[in-house]
């Protein structure tokens, strides 16, 4: 779902723009690589708290860069509210977004 949802062009990839997209709040689901630094996780969940974004925490390796074909990727921004609800469905299975 969230290689569809980069292919749509309903996503912000990498940490300037997510960050940017969270202050702007555009983006509906923050999905974070486990492997992200410290000071950086801080920022972002600092970030969503204050604009009640939800954050999904993604486990090891390149997992979320593989699904966008973007290795190098830490931090994925959904900007979509279908794609974010149905990540977050599959992903927790079925709560959804909480707004």
């Amino acid at each position: 779902m969230v290689g569809l949802a980069f292919r749509a062009g309903k996503t912000l990839a990498g940490t300037a723009a997510c960050e940017k997209g969270l202050k702007h709040r555009n983006i509906r689901l923050l999905l974070l690589q486990d492997g992200l630094s410290s000071s950086s996780r801080k920022r972002f969940l600092e970030l969503c708290e204050n604009t009640g974004v939800k954050v999904i925490t993604i486990g090891n390796g390149n997992t979320l860069g593989d699904a966008i074909g973007r290795p190098e990727i830490m931090v994925l921004g959904i900007t979509d509210r279908g794609f974010a609800d149905a990540i977050c469905n599959n992903y927790d299975g079925g709560s959804g977004l909480n707004e």
